[in-house]
């Protein structure tokens, strides 16, 4: 009985077949005739099935012929290799170049699909599991795509259907499981073809920007594997990683232990760990490999001055061993920027190794709430000795705030040189009220206490007298 009904089978297949080649329901053509006709005759050829066209005209001379954008699609039997598929792409997009000027083609979109088409809810459009497309258009007489690489195209697409890929589509493919992702990405790696994969319910996605790298995509599948997380990707922003409903509550500290122990890539890779409601958990760098810029460094000085001796005997600073000095702001681009200084005026070197402490207060003299001082990530927090008579520098740098919306702005600062010491007031730069576009929320970029910094005034010229200022007629 099971092998008459699978006799039964062929036979019905056969026949619905037959009569899709016959009727061939696919066919279309919303154009003039005379490029119907043309599109019939490329068409008519082993391995094309059929066409969909649709037609529009383009802004013209109503005293010529009026130049007309089309839309094409040709379906491919999916029984071509990847070599045939090629070869037949190719020679129908010259045609179909070759003959665009004659019938005043001035726009084509151009795609070659194949494969068992699926309807979109809601739409009288059908997607297919392959297609290739470009764009031809004739603007100052010069084509804006080439057909030997819409068949390159259309090569790599077949093959990736070939490996089992379940949908292809101009360098970019679906795959049914992990095992067949990998063979999509070795594939790519191989061919040298930056190539977009993913699962196809999408929960993994693999974009990367340069390459195919199959550590990346080692990396990818892996996580998938771990079975806690609801969706994994790599893109131009790094590894994107969201925890699913039912991760367990340590999932987040084995996460970023594991991306931490990872061994790094070649280029170094941010990751981001998201919740359910996609809230970021964590943030880092696979294998702790980060970039050269943000890899903290000496500070560079300016030209001209001589580094201070280590003078590792020098005591840390101790209250009353400083002078607090605020300079002028500066601006830039949307950028603003003020630094601190500290001046020794004790009789002995002393040293510093921290960050300042500052509050930012508003005309009430209350403290602007939400303000987030952030280490430059790029300056190294070193040890500096303080000769007597010398100053020392901290640098700030924030976006510009519009104080038009909140004119709660910044007119004072509390300042202490390092944590445990007695605050003081700096309410003024050179006599002047300090009035910076600092307000609540903001976000602020601080480098550690330092002797100087190239681009910034000496710290030592904060201290000098300077000259009165010239009354306005």
């Amino acid at each position: 009985m099971n092998s008459l009904r699978a006799g039964a089978s062929v036979i019905a297949l056969a026949l619905i077949a037959a009569i899709l080649v016959i009727w061939q329901p696919w066919n279309s053509c919303d154009a003039p005739d005379e490029v119907c006709d043309f599109v019939a005759a490329v068409e008519d050829r082993d391995g094309v099935l059929g066409v969909q066209m649709s037609s529009e005209v383009m802004d013209h001379d109503a005293l010529a012929a009026p130049d007309l954008s089309v839309d094409l699609q040709f379906v491919l039997s999916d029984q071509l290799d990847h070599a045939q598929a090629e070869v037949i792409v190719r020679e129908m997009a010259q045609q179909i170049q070759a003959g665009a000027h004659a019938l005043s083609l001035r726009n084509i979109d151009l795609a070659f699909v194949a494969g068992e088409p699926q309807n979109i809810p809601g739409s009288k459009t059908k997607t297919y599991p392959l297609e290739v497309s470009d764009n031809f258009s004739h603007f100052g007489g010069e084509e804006q795509a080439k057909p030997g690489l819409l068949g390159e195209r259309a090569s790599f697409a077949f093959r990736l259907r070939e490996l089992g890929a379940a949908s292809a589509a101009n360098y970019s493919a679906t795959a049914f499981n992990l095992e067949q992702l990998l063979a999509l990405g070795k594939f790519a790696a191989q061919a040298k073809h930056p190539t977009d994969l993913a699962l196809a319910d999408r929960s993994v996605r693999y974009s990367p920007a340069k390459r195919t790298d199959i550590p990346e995509l080692q990396l990818l599948i892996e996580a998938a594997k771990r079975g806690v997380f609801e969706s994994a990707s790599i893109d131009h922003s790094g590894l994107n990683l969201v925890l699913g409903n039912e991760a367990p509550a340590e999932a987040e500290k084995k996460t970023r232990l594991w991306l931490e122990r990872h061994g790094p890539f070649g280029e170094p890779m941010p990751y981001k760990l998201a919740s359910p409601r996609y809230e970021v958990l964590a943030e880092g760098w696979v294998g702790n490999k980060k970039p050269q810029w943000l890899i903290p460094k000496p500070v560079v000085l300016p030209d001209k001055v001589k580094s201070w001796p280590a003078n590792q005997s020098a005591p840390l600073c101790a209250e009353g061993d400083l002078e607090i000095a605020l300079g002028a702001p500066d601006a830039a681009a949307g950028s603003r920027y003020m630094a601190v200084y500290a001046k020794n005026i004790s009789a002995r070197s002393c040293a510093l190794q921290s960050y300042p402490q500052i509050d930012f207060l508003n005309a009430a003299g209350d403290a602007q709430p939400d303000i987030e001082l952030q280490p430059e990530p790029d300056i190294l927090l070193e040890r500096v000795a303080i000769p007597s008579g010398e100053a020392v520098i901290s640098t700030l740098d924030w976006n510009a705030m519009s104080t038009s919306q909140d004119p709660d702005e910044t007119v004072a600062l509390v300042i202490a040189a390092a944590k445990g010491m007695k605050p003081v007031l700096a309410p003024q730069y050179d006599g002047q009220p300090t009035s910076l576009d600092i307000l609540d929320g903001a976000q602020i970029a601080q480098s550690p206490w330092v002797q100087a910094r190239d681009g910034w005034a000496i710290p030592g010229d904060a201290f000098k007298p300077q000259p009165p200022a010239t009354p306005r007629p």
